[in-house]
């Protein structure tokens, strides 16, 4: 008897650790299309408080590169930098999102245009950033748009949508991986835009 009693309570344990202790994530900085209203040559920068240290972004809008090379974004931690890249000329511009697991405080960073969306964040093991998820490997139909969004729910997902039809793929951290698994969840979504945080 007293063998079930401790299964049972063990079990309750369990689940109440489940509930409690979900991964969920939230959006804390949007800057929508900002590279719309950026004048040439002219730079966003944000600043951010990690668990390594402190994260500084600059993107800048480059006037006199080509079209392959017009968004110049640099990453520096705690004054290192960490990450230099460049990023096409897009139609309607880039969106940069910061994204943090709230069960550990992670964060993680979104750059996404109408062709392509990246989550990214930094890797204390690796001491460099590392691009977690890139929609360009996820199946979805020629000309949907990605969004890289968290939900109302907390859930972290990846979206495509072109006219009606939309496709989810939901991420988890898997921490001895140290890498994102995930969940095709399928087609028949209404737009993220809906659900998004």
């Amino acid at each position: 008897m007293k063998k079930c009693i401790a299964a049972l309570l063990g079990l309750l344990i369990m689940a109440f650790a489940t509930v409690c202790f979900a991964e969920t994530y939230q959006m804390t900085y949007e800057a929508k299309n900002f590279t719309e209203t950026l004048k040439n040559d002219q730079a966003l920068s944000e600043t951010f408080t990690t668990p390594y240290g402190t994260l500084k972004f600059q993107m800048r809008k480059l006037w006199q590169s080509s079209s392959d090379n017009r968004l110049h974004l640099i990453a520096w931690l705690d004054g290192k930098k960490i990450d230099d890249a460049h990023y096409p000329k897009v139609e309607y511009g880039y969106t940069f999102r910061a994204i943090k697991n709230t069960s550990n405080s992670e964060q993680f960073y979104v750059l996404q245009s109408i062709e392509r969306a990246c989550l990214f964040g930094y890797s204390p093991e690796k001491k460099k950033f590392e691009v977690y998820i890139d929609s360009n490997n996820y199946a979805h139909d020629m000309g949907a748009y990605p969004y890289i969004v968290v939900l109302k729910n907390g859930d972290l997902v990846l979206a495509f949508e072109k006219g009606n039809q939309c496709r989810r793929y939901q991420f988890n951290w898997d921490a001895n991986a140290k890498w994102f698994g995930y969940s095709d969840l399928g087609t028949g979504w209404s737009s993220v835009g809906k659900d998004k945080q």
